[in-house]
Order: structure tokens, then C-alpha cells, then sequence
């Protein structure tokens, strides 16, 4: 498992419901709603490393 897919799974998502978090290094880079803006930040901030990105769901989404 990665380091940034532990630390999303580690993630409080209270409050982030239907928004984007994006993670580098195991840490929280940005969270919002626009992914576009978001990654041309994160990329510029931490030029060469791959970026985890996810949405997170609402609580009564069901996953199957």
C-alpha cells in the first residue's frame, strides 16, 4: 500500500463530502471542489511527484 493511499484511508472526511482531496507525500496537498485549479497548484508546489487524487463520496453513496 502507498503512503498516499494510507493517508487517505487515515483521513478525517468530515465535511469533504462530494469535494476532491489530493495528496503528496502522505499529506493533504489541497481539498476542494475544483480539481482543475487544484492540481495546477499541487503540481507547481511538488514538481515531479504523482499526485493521489480522490473524490470523496457522499455517506449515503453506495459502492459496489
Amino acid at each position: 500500500m502507498t503512503k498516499n493511499f494510507e493517508a487517505y484511508l487515515n483521513l478525517d472526511k468530515t465535511g469533504l463530502q462530494n469535494k476532491y482531496v489530493i495528496i503528496v507525500n502522505g499529506k493533504v496537498a489541497a481539498k476542494g471542489e475544483d480539481i482543475e485549479k487544484m492540481l495546477e497548484k499541487v503540481k507547481k508546489k511538488y514538481p515531479g511527484k504523482m499526485p493521489f487524487v480522490a473524490k470523496i463520496p457522499d455517506e449515503r453513496m453506495l459502492v459496489l
